[in-house]
């Protein structure tokens, strides 16, 4: 459509259906890139034979836990000629205690150690403080490390437990770091890079042993044992940003699991991480569809981002 408008009629030249989240724009980034990124997603009993075919037509290595009811849709209208998309997400079904424990037995038997296991995008309604610390203690007593990409209060929670890893955008940091609410949020184009770089530091000083904060097309900062680095985002032609965030976190975890060797964090080296998480999330605005991309241009925007220093 041309224009969003809110309470018209409107028309759209076309529509897609599939699978989507930010756990499953990060394993199909994994997938383009020929690395293992296996999946474990929380499926609805109504629905998810429908949603399986999605992932299984695309090759996406995945297992799947299941809840009673429907999958949670989220329906994006993207405006032609403009980077403009309105999202609107659903709040989802209740999920009990016994379907979150099924979920976590299913996690015990696909961990394996010296891994980062990636936990992205909002729980479902049902989750409390006391399952976010049984997952974080479950990743941590298989000798793994967890990466939180999630909405503040869960985020909040996460960083009380022993998050290892945290990225928030700039928005939902600040909404954790001073504990605001989560529905105004004032961009990144004031003083981004200053206040991406301060709530890095704040979310580790919260609990965090690495925080990556984005600040949009300024970049993403690095937080780790009380220092900052600052990735700029190269420039591409972007067709859409919807998953870049989730593409960066990909290409960052990927590109630190090469390094986790020892499980000295200290070895690694973060501004690689970061800034082959930043070539991969600039591909996927190139693709314009999330979680999509090219691994010969992810390599040569890296290449790039390391040439710039």
């Amino acid at each position: 459509m041309t224009h969003f408008e809110r309470g018209a009629i409107m028309r759209t030249p076309s529509a897609e259906v599939r699978a989507g989240g930010k756990g499953i724009d990060a394993a199909r980034v994994g997938h383009s890139l020929g690395r293992r990124s296996p999946l474990l997603v929380l499926i609805g009993s109504l629905d998810g034979d429908q949603f399986c075919k999605f992932l299984n037509d695309e090759g996406i290595d995945f297992k799947t836990s299941i809840y009673k009811g429907n999958i949670r849709v989220a329906t994006m209208y993207m405006e032609m000629k403009t980077l403009v998309t309105t999202i609107v997400n659903e709040e989802g079904p209740t999920i009990s205690q016994s379907e979150w424990a099924a979920y976590l037995e299913e996690l015990q038997r696909e961990i394996q150690p010296g891994e980062i296991v990636a936990s992205m995008g909002s729980f479902p309604q049902g989750v409390g403080e006391e399952n976010i610390a049984q997952l974080i203690d479950l990743v941590h007593h298989n000798k793994s490390m967890i990466f939180f990409d999630t909405a503040p209060h869960f985020l909040a929670w996460a960083l009380k437990h022993g998050a290892d890893i945290v990225s928030p955008n700039l928005d939902e940091a600040e909404a954790v770091v001073k504990g605001d609410g989560e529905d105004l949020f004032m961009g990144e184009s004031s003083h981004g890079r200053a206040r991406a770089e301060s709530a890095a530091l704040s979310l580790c000083q919260m609990g965090a042993r690495v925080a990556i904060v984005h600040a949009g097309a300024l970049g993403s900062a690095l937080a780790y044992a009380g220092k900052t680095i600052f990735v700029p985002q190269v420039e591409v032609e972007v067709t859409s940003t919807v998953g870049a965030g989730d593409s960066l976190a990909a290409g960052f975890i990927l590109k630190t699991e090469e390094q986790l060797h020892s499980g000295d964090l200290g070895a690694i080296d973060w501004k690689l991480s970061l800034q082959y998480g930043s070539a991969t999330a600039a591909a996927a605005c190139e693709m314009g569809r999330s979680g999509d991309v090219d691994p010969v241009r992810v390599e040569a925007l890296f290449k790039a981002l390391v040439n710039l220093g």
